[in-house]
C-alpha cells in the first residue's frame, strides 16, 4: 500500500473510532447518520467490508477498555452492532445494487439469446479477416453447416468464387462512412447449392477501434425470382403490345385504305350533293386513320424500333405537345443505340412522365434530357409546373398511380433508379438512371426516392 493509502485509512480509523465512542456514550440517531456517512465514505474510497470489519474492531477494544467500568457491557456491545451493522448499509445497498443490474443483464441476455437464435434472418458475427465468431441456426439452414464448422471457417469459404471482390469490399469497410453498408452476393452451401443474400454489416469497436463485423443477411432467392417473372411478364407485355400496334398500324390501316378506294368508286356515280355527304365520310375515316396511328403508336411505337430512343421521345414528344399545348423540348443524346430493354424501360418512363405533367403539374413547359456516361445512361423529364411536397405522402400516391409504381418495377428489373425531385411552385423533375452494364437486381436500388 502507498504512503498516501495508508494515511487515508488512519484517519478513516481514527474518525471511526471516535465516531463509535461519542455514539456509546449516547450519540443515538444522529451517531448512526455518523455510522453511515463513514460507511459511504469506505465504500467510495475502496475500503471492503472487511476493512471496515479490522476498523471497528479495533474501534470497539479501545471504547470497551475506556467505557467499561462506568457501562453496561452487554448495552455497549448491542449499541457497538448497531452502529457497525449501519456502517455497512451502504455495502448493502450496493450489493443490492449489482445484484439487481446483474439479473438485468442476465435477462437480457437471455432475449437477446432467444432473438439471435430464433430470428429467421442469418445473424453473424466475424473479425476484420471475415473468420466467423458466431452463427445463429438461420446462419445453420442456410449453410448447411453447423455452428461448430462455421466457428472453425472464415466467411470466404462460403463466397462464391465470383463474389469474393464483394466480401473483401464488406471486410474492408473499417471507418468513415462506410461503416454501415449493404451487399449482396451468393454463397455456396455445404451440399453445393447456390444461395444470394443481401447482406447488411456494422462495425464492432473496441475503444474506439475497429474488431469486427456483425451482419445480418437475408436469402433472396424468392425477390430475384419475383423480378425474373416480373422482367419475362414485361417483355411478353412489350410483345403482345408490338403485334397489336402493328395489327393496328399495318391491317387497319390496309383496311381503310380499301375504304377509301371504294368511296371513290361510289362517288363517282353519285350526284354532286351525295359527294359532299361522301366526303364528310372520309373525313370522319380520316380523323379514325389518324387516331388508331396515335394508338399504335402509344402501344409500341415502330420508330423506337426501327431507329431508336431519341427519335422515338421526339415523336411522342411533338404529339403531345400537339394534343395539350404543353411545349416539350428534348435534348441530350444517348451516344448509340441502347439494349431493347433498357431502350424500352426509358420510353415508357418518358411517356408517364408526360403524361402525368399533362394531368397533373399544369405546366406550360417540359424537357427531356438523356445523358449517356460510361456506366449508365440517365434520362429525366422536368416541368415548370405547380410541383408538390414530397414528404406529404397523400399528395405524391396521388401524382404516382400505377404508372409510376410499374415504370419503378420495370427500372428495378434493370438494376436502375427511379426518383422524383419537386416542392410546390418550383416544378417536378424525374430521373431515371439505369445501368449500362449487366448487374444483379440490387434490392432498393429501384426503390423511389423524393427529395
Amino acid at each position: 500500500m502507498t504512503r498516501t493509502g495508508r494515511a487515508c485509512e488512519s484517519r478513516f480509523a481514527a474518525e471511526y473510532a471516535a465516531a463509535l465512542r461519542d455514539y456509546l456514550k449516547g450519540g443515538g440517531e444522529a451517531g448512526l447518520q455518523r455510522a453511515y456517512e463513514l460507511g459511504r465514505q469506505a465504500l467510495a474510497g475502496g475500503l471492503g467490508v472487511l476493512g471496515v470489519a479490522r476498523f471497528h474492531h479495533e474501534a470497539l477494544v479501545r471504547a470497551v477498555s475506556d467505557l467499561s467500568p462506568r457501562a453496561d457491557d452487554a448495552e455497549m456491545v448491542k449499541a457497538a452492532t448497531r452502529f457497525f451493522v449501519e456502517s455497512l448499509t451502504p455495502f448493502e445497498m450496493t450489493h443490492r445494487g449489482f445484484a439487481d443490474v446483474s439479473a438485468a443483464l442476465r435477462a437480457s441476455d437471455e432475449r437477446f439469446h432467444e432473438l439471435f437464435e430464433n430470428a429467421n434472418d442469418v445473424v453473424f458475427t466475424t473479425d476484420l479477416t471475415g473468420n466467423v465468431l458466431s452463427m445463429n441456426r438461420a446462419g445453420e439452414r442456410a449453410t448447411g453447416y453447423s455452428s461448430d464448422e462455421l466457428r472453425r471457417m472464415n466467411f470466404g469459404a462460403l463466397v462464391a468464387p465470383e463474389h469474393v471482390d464483394v466480401l473483401q469490399q464488406m471486410l474492408r469497410a473499417t471507418s468513415g462512412d462506410t461503416e454501415r453498408a449493404r451487399h449482396e452476393l451468393e454463397i455456396v452451401t455445404k451440399d453445393g447449392r447456390r444461395v444470394p443474400l443481401e447482406i447488411s454489416t456494422r462495425l464492432i469497436s473496441r475503444e474506439a477501434e475497429p474488431v469486427g463485423l456483425q451482419g445480418i443477411a437475408r436469402d433472396v432467392t424468392d425477390r430475384r425470382e419475383a423480378a425474373r417473372a416480373l422482367h419475362a411478364l414485361n417483355q411478353r407485355l412489350e410483345e403482345e403490345a408490338r403485334r397489336i400496334a402493328h395489327a393496328l398500324h399495318d391491317e387497319a390501316g390496309q383496311m381503310l385504305a380499301s375504304v377509301y378506294l371504294a368511296l371513290a368508286e361510289v362517288a363517282a356515280d353519285l350526284p354532286l350533293p351525295a359527294r359532299a355527304r361522301l366526303a364528310q365520310v372520309r373525313s370522319l375515316l380520316e380523323a379514325v386513320e389518324a387516331q388508331l396511328r396515335r394508338l399504335s403508336h402509344e402501344l409500341r411505337p415502330t420508330i423506337l424500333d426501327d431507329w431508336g430512343l431519341v427519335p422515338a421521345i421526339e415523336f411522342l414528344a411533338e404529339g403531345m405537345a400537339k394534343r395539350t399545348g404543353v411545349s416539350v423540348r428534348v435534348s441530350g443524346s444517348t451516344g448509340g443505340r441502347l439494349p431493347t430493354q433498357v431502350e424500352t424501360a426509358l420510353y415508357r418512363a418518358v411517356q408517364e412522365g408526360l403524361t402525368n405533367v399533362t394531368r397533373h403539374a399544369q405546366a406550360s413547359r417540359a424537357t427531356v434530357r438523356l445523358e449517356r456516361h460510361a456506366d449508365k445512361i440517365v434520362c429525366s423529364v422536368h416541368d415548370d409546373g405547380r410541383g408538390f411536397d414530397t414528404s406529404d405522402r397523400s399528395a405524391f400516391t396521388d401524382r404516382q398511380g400505377l404508372g409510376l409504381i410499374g415504370i419503378r418495377e420495370r427500372v428495378a428489373t434493370l438494376g436502375g433508379m427511379l426518383s422524383i425531385v419537386s416542392s410546390p411552385g418550383m416544378g417536378t423533375t424525374l430521373e431515371i438512371a439505369v445501368p449500362l452494364k449487366p448487374v444483379a437486381c440490387q434490392h432498393g436500388s429501384s426503390s423511389l426516392t423524393t427529395t
